[in-house]
């Protein structure tokens, strides 16, 4: 199975920032760990609020979900 050409230029563009990042604070590598580290959950996070929003729309258009999208005052 060929890996999906856009996901390996992300994938390769992630390594050099992070290499860059190493580069940058070679004389502090603690900060660069830390640096990457945040920058890792940030992905994360963001990957699982997309994931949160596809199953939502999926359940909006399966009509299980009012798609007003506005919060009711309980």
């Amino acid at each position: 199975m060929q890996q999906d050409p856009v996901k390996a230029l992300f994938a390769r563009r992630d390594e050099e920032w992070k290499a860059n990042v190493r580069r940058r604070h070679r004389f502090r590598p603690w900060r660069a760990r830390r640096v990457i580290a945040e920058h890792d959950r940030l992905r994360e996070m963001m990957a699982e609020m997309a994931e949160a929003k596809r199953e939502r729309r999926r359940l909006v258009a399966a009509g299980v979900l009012d798609g007003s999208g506005e919060r009711r005052a309980e």
